[in-house]
């Protein structure tokens, strides 16, 4: 029995098409796929399958790209408001994410997850640093390096021994994993589910607060400093790195480094710096570290792992129904028709990635 991978194409999606990419599956496991695109913006979702033959392992992720979508989102600056437009971030940190994070989670045993998801996260922050250290030589890559400090992503992981149908997950983000029975859910019943883990979570509202004391103004528009929603993820470095001894402007040189490598045609960071780093006092206000736990799957148990451009147009509970209606229908392709029944309903604005795992009866 062979190990295999799988990611996306490098081809790209067509707007507003659902891609529905075959999975290689081990045997005696189902995996459907299926992406959306909804418009012109190029996909920043990324999803993953690894699956290990000797260790009988299969590993299924999704990372969700953070566009900072604050489109004429204003932030006070003193007695001033500043307007900024949408466009910083992009689909590099996910893509980076998708391809090492599963490589190294193969490589340990499943209760270090939360381990290798901060040891991943501050290779990109050290990396960064040494690019700029007066103690060391930029490498080739530092535009690079520079975009996965500039991008950002969240994840949500689920690693499932096979043999014993013995599942971990750990959730960097609010991408959502709901598990649901076939047999059971024909009223919508979920069996477990994950927090979404971002600033319309009170839960961790507080826990920044605890972990910031002091400090006011933390959360402007129900956004992290105006700016983001998530609260957990990769990348996203500029509220990560450090601030520097009073007076030696350590964090505003690296975003003017940054900001080297912003796309064309948007407001820069280093150009809104005062309105956007403000109350940058103690960093860092985003974490790599997941919730993580365990889960026992039993044969007759369906999960769904999705992006929160699903998550924000339908309940869990709904999704489940939805699927279950589509087990009935002997649906080919069972996130495809997820998407197709929330289509039906309203324009997904988000792109939408899912994954959907069962077991052959």
């Amino acid at each position: 029995m062979a190990s295999f991978y799988e990611q996306p194409s490098k081809s790209g999606l067509v707007v507003g098409q659902i891609s529905t990419p075959r999975i290689n599956t081990p045997p005696g496991v189902i995996i459907h796929c299926a992406q959306l695109q909804p418009t012109d913006r190029p996909i920043e979702d990324r999803y993953s399958v690894h699956f290990d033959a000797d260790q009988d392992r299969l590993i299924l992720g999704v990372y969700d790209g953070m566009l900072l979508d604050i489109a004429l989102q204003s932030l006070r600056n003193a007695d001033r408001l500043i307007k900024l437009s949408t466009g910083h971030g992009g689909s590099e940190t996910a893509e980076h994410i998708s391809q090492t994070l599963p490589q190294r989670l193969l490589h340990c045993e499943p209760e270090s997850t939360p381990g290798v998801f901060e040891s991943v996260d501050k290779e990109i922050l050290e990396t960064f640093q040494k690019d700029h250290s007066i103690f060391h030589r930029k490498s080739a890559n530092w535009a690079q390096n520079a975009r996965l400090i500039l991008s950002g992503c969240t994840a949500l992981v689920l690693d499932v021994d096979l043999s014993k149908r013995a599942a971990t997950w750990a959730n960097a983000g609010d991408c959502r994993l709901v598990v649901g029975s076939s047999e059971h859910n024909k009223t919508g019943s979920v069996l477990f589910e994950t927090k979404d883990l971002n600033t319309g979570t009170e839960e961790e509202r507080n826990r920044i607060i605890s972990e910031h004391p002091n400090e006011e103004n933390i959360f402007v528009g129900e956004r992290l400093f105006g700016r983001l929603k998530s609260t957990r993820g990769f990348g996203d470095g500029y509220y990560k790195l450090p601030k520097g001894f009073p007076g030696s402007g350590q964090h505003r040189r690296y975003i003017e480094i940054i900001s080297r490598v912003e796309r064309p045609g948007k407001i820069h960071l280093k150009d809104a710096y005062a309105a956007l780093f403000y109350g940058y006092k103690t960093p860092p206000y985003i974490t790599a570290r997941p919730q993580a736990g365990t889960y026992k799957l039993e044969q007759s148990d369906v999960v769904i792992i999705a992006s929160d451009g699903l998550w924000d147009l339908i309940s869990s509970e709904d999704a489940l129904r939805t699927i279950t209606s589509g087990m009935q229908s002997n649906s080919s392709n069972l996130a495809s028709y997820l998407i197709q029944e929330v289509q039906k309903k309203c324009s997904p604005a988000d792109d939408i990635t899912i994954l959907v795992l069962a077991f052959d009866s």
